[in-house]
């Protein structure tokens, strides 16, 4: 009765019973290989996604660094302080190593602020450029400077402009009330000038590639001098 029993007492192989051949394994093989070459292609197409998602994280934080950095720059506004003196004049200090200026913070809510971007140092010779902000509140030309000289500049906001530059050149584009035209120049101070600047650019060199970066200061300075000196004189 039973099928896997002959009438001879002998059991048969079914095919079950017997092993694979040479062309089964062959094929097993091949079918292995491309399944694991496939899934190789997969990851690899997973990882350079992720990549590039990184790479456009990485991107869009530069990009959105330097919108934030505009609109400061866009904001800045004439903040009067007194010299030692008594006399009004706006406050700005630009040279190759700080720029400050107040205007609305672009990080919190349009928040007067002073502002101080600064060239710092690094062990190996490069340095990076850093954003920092404080409120401003009614400040005056001494308590910003003292803010600075102690470092309390650095409790506030910040995030950073630049990153391990190798060299970096500031210049301020200004009327000139001397010469009676714009022109550039390597600092410039709103006592001096009684005045903000137009332009500011900021060019670096990054591992033998060189770069720059432009700000424009929207407060039309040149219309106000006969404004700023007879206030000045107040």
């Amino acid at each position: 009765m039973c099928s896997g029993i002959d009438v001879r007492g002998h059991r048969r192989h079914s095919p079950r019973d017997r092993g694979y051949t040479l062309i089964e394994v062959l094929v097993a093989m091949t079918i292995f290989a491309v399944m694991i070459g496939l899934a190789t292609m997969a990851f690899d197409q997973s990882l350079k996604q992720y990549r590039g998602l990184v790479e456009k994280g990485i991107n869009f934080w530069g990009n959105t660094r330097n919108l934030m950095l505009c609109k400061s720059f866009d904001c800045a506004s004439d903040y009067y302080v007194r010299d030692n003196n008594g006399k009004w004049f706006p406050y700005f200090h630009g040279n190759q190593d700080l720029i400050s200026y107040v205007t609305l913070s672009p990080l919190v809510a349009d928040v007067p602020v002073v502002v101080w971007i600064v060239r710092e140092a690094l062990n190996d010779g490069r340095f990076n450029v850093l954003y920092y902000e404080l409120p401003v509140y009614t400040k005056t030309r001494q308590e910003v400077e003292r803010d600075y000289v102690f470092g309390d500049y650095k409790k506030g906001q910040a995030f950073r402009v630049l990153e391990k530059i190798d060299q970096l050149d500031i210049s301020f584009y200004a009327y000139d009330k001397a010469k009676g035209a714009y022109a550039w120049a390597y600092d410039f101070e709103g006592e001096k000038r009684v005045g903000l600047p137009m332009i500011i650019k900021m060019s670096y060199v990054r591992e033998g590639k060189k770069g720059a970066m432009f700000f424009g200061i929207k407060t039309d300075s040149p219309r106000k001098f006969m404004y700023n000196e007879a206030y000045a004189q107040q």
